[in-house]
């Protein structure tokens, strides 16, 4: 909640609004904001929460991701990810510290909660002094209120304690991370003998009846994907646009139910600066009047000049918008009193403001109407549509009816590519999700009526099915014969490393062990630590086994070119002791300590879960977010 608050963005008001604290807080009550619906979409010992407080919490994930992410981060991927399942497990975990925390009788001061509510940044004006308005105005933005906020902070500087009673005096010691600092930065050097596949001499051409058997025994690698014909039927809201009769009567209704989007409001550009008595302020008015600049007069008494840029009369406080807006360009006025000072400004720009009327944007207003008669007309035809499909009319005649294009994929694959490799239906709307509705379909059946967007729908027939198939050896011959001989080189390659692997752990010495293999490279490796990046030498497996080994070990790995031998030839202890090693040491202990701290929270959190009991209503979850594939 307070993360909600401090993330934030703080606005021109900072500068200017303050009210006493005594009077916000001595309103302040102790009730939760939000009573929610009686079913709850989980049940924590004998509380329940509710569908309201999951959604709140699964926006709130959905936008940190779709902030990471991008603009476009989806739902569909948002529940691929388990955002909504982490909001809830948040929640639930809450709620089991919350119940922990008043069966220990541990409860916040109010002056410690007023404290703590006093430190959030973006409750604060420019001159860092707390803004009860300020903070009002962003509690309303955020669904909040005060008391409800408070209760927020309350409960989770409550489970903070809670949680920090838990981990309290859980570290790691320095002989744990001197021995991890060891274990991480123990450097080994090894010898590596590279044998490309692609250096093996060809094998003599195989007969019919081994390349058959190859092509039956590598069958997934020649097998032609399903394919199928599809017949798309689409309604879209552009093609209706062009229909739709605009009247007089119809602009002026629209019109007038969106006044507020054709009423351009004044702005003023405002410097303004704040006196402690109201004979500084007479002071300082009089000398600007006289002809010097607010900034030199404040400077000159010892108080700063802010200026507002671009507001408007209703982001300014009852006190200063009035005379500010009443002031014309390049004058100035005051002394107004608020509960900083008392302010004089200068208007330093005005941008009048103004309606367009009716006349002037009737052709923006006409391609409204249009667009918003289209929408209506495109779902009263998404009806009638699937109507005539439910009542068993064929998907063209049924497509006529309602006025629907028919477009024809041939022999599409899954991927909506032909046989080919070629995209088909790049320009209808949603055509991946057009194609993944084709395939659900039995042949020659006609899918449901669905979504394409916000402006059209569609419905899809399997026309044709063509199911997956192995092609014949014929029709692939050479791709089998080339993949044939790929195999027998790495066999030869891999022969070829067993023995030099044998002589390597025999004390054969590298170059010795590669000699007569064609392009063999003898490398010496520098050395690898085991928290260190991969190497570009080494594969991952030889290099995770000759770590757990001795020196004169050998291991054999594949990288995608070819095999490589490595024998591991020195190991270089990693010192603690170094002063150097101090700061990863630091690192490793801190790491390694809250490491037992999560560890610990999480077994605290199960014994909570076992001894409170916890319940989720899946059901509900389901039919509120129509998962129905889960």
């Amino acid at each position: 909640m307070l993360q909600i608050i401090r993330s934030t963005a703080g606005s021109w008001v900072v500068k200017i609004l303050f009210v006493a604290l005594i009077i916000s807080f001595a309103v302040w009550g102790i009730g939760d904001v939000t009573k929610g619906v009686q079913t709850g979409v989980a049940k924590v010992g004998d509380r329940s929460i509710t569908p309201v407080e999951l959604d709140q919490a699964y926006r709130a994930e959905f936008n940190r991701m779709k902030q990471m992410v991008g603009p476009e981060f989806t739902e569909e991927q948002a529940r691929q990810f388990g955002l909504r399942d982490r909001a809830l497990e948040q929640l639930i975990q809450k709620e089991l510290l919350a119940l922990a925390a008043e069966d220990l009788g541990l409860r916040i001061a109010d002056d410690t909660v007023r404290a703590e509510v006093l430190k959030v940044p973006a409750f604060k004006d420019s001159f860092g002094n707390f803004d009860a308005n300020l903070m009002r105005a962003l509690l309303q933005q955020n669904g909040l209120t005060e008391a409800g906020f408070v209760e927020d902070v309350r409960s989770d500087m409550a489970r903070s304690d809670l949680i920090g009673a838990v981990t309290a005096g859980a570290s790691a010691s320095k002989t744990l991370a001197e021995a991890l600092f060891r274990y991480r930065f123990e450097g080994r050097t090894f010898e590596a003998v590279t044998i490309p596949f692609n250096a093996m001499p060809a094998a003599p051409s195989p007969d019919q009846a081994t390349l058959e058997a190859f092509h039956k025994d590598k069958a997934v690698r020649y097998t032609a994907p399903e394919y199928r014909t599809l017949n798309v039927a689409l309604l879209e809201t552009a093609a209706l646009t062009k229909d739709v009769e605009v009247t007089d009567e119809a602009l002026r209704e629209y019109y007038d139910a969106h006044a507020g989007d054709y009423i351009t409001p004044e702005k003023r550009s405002i410097a303004q600066a704040v006196f402690p008595s109201k004979e500084a302020a007479d002071k300082a008015l009089a000398a600007v009047n006289g002809g010097k600049k607010i900034e030199d007069v404040a400077k000159e008494a010892g108080v700063e000049a802010v200026t507002l840029d671009d507001v408007q009369k209703d982001g300014l406080p009852a006190e200063l918008s009035e005379p500010a807006f009443a002031a014309a360009s390049g004058t100035s006025g005051g002394p107004v009193e608020s509960a900083f000072g008392f302010h004089i400004f200068t208007v330093t720009k005005v941008q009048a403001g103004g309606e367009r009327k009716l006349e002037e944007v009737k052709d923006e207003v006409a391609q409204k109407v249009r667009q918003d008669k289209a929408l209506e007309k495109l779902f009263e035809l998404s009806t009638k549509l699937e109507d005539e499909l439910a009542g068993g009319t064929p998907l063209a005649e049924a497509a006529q009816t309602v006025g629907a294009r028919i477009v024809k994929l041939e022999k599409v694959d899954s991927r909506g590519a032909n046989a080919a490799g070629v995209a088909q239906g790049a320009d209808l709307p949603a055509i991946d999700k057009i194609i993944a509705s084709g395939f659900t379909v039995a042949s020659g059946q006609t899918g449901s009526v669905e979504e394409a967007g916000s402006d059209a729908f569609f419905a899809v027939q399997a026309e044709a099915v063509f199911p997956a198939a192995l092609k014949p050896l014929d029709e692939v011959k050479s791709l089998v014969l080339g993949d044939w001989q790929a195999e027998q080189k790495q066999i030869a390659a891999r022969k070829k490393a067993e023995e030099v692997a044998t002589k390597l752990k025999a004390g054969t010495q590298a170059k010795e062990a590669a000699s007569g293999i064609p392009s063999a490279l003898v490398q010496n490796v520098d050395p690898l630590m085991r928290a260190g990046a991969p190497s570009a030498i080494v594969p991952a497996a030889a290099q995770q086994t000759l770590f757990s080994g001795a020196v004169g070990d050998v291991a054999t790995g594949e990288k995608p070119t070819g095999v490589v031998v490595v024998k591991l030839t020195g190991i270089i202890p990693a010192d603690p002791a170094n002063p150097m090693a101090a700061a990863q040491v630091t690192q490793l202990a801190n790491a390694t300590g809250q490491a037992i701290q999560d560890e610990l929270v999480l077994q605290y959190l199960a014994a909570l879960r076992a001894h409170y009991g916890v319940t989720i209503n899946q059901t509900l979850i389901n039919q509120l977010y129509r998962t129905t594939q889960e």
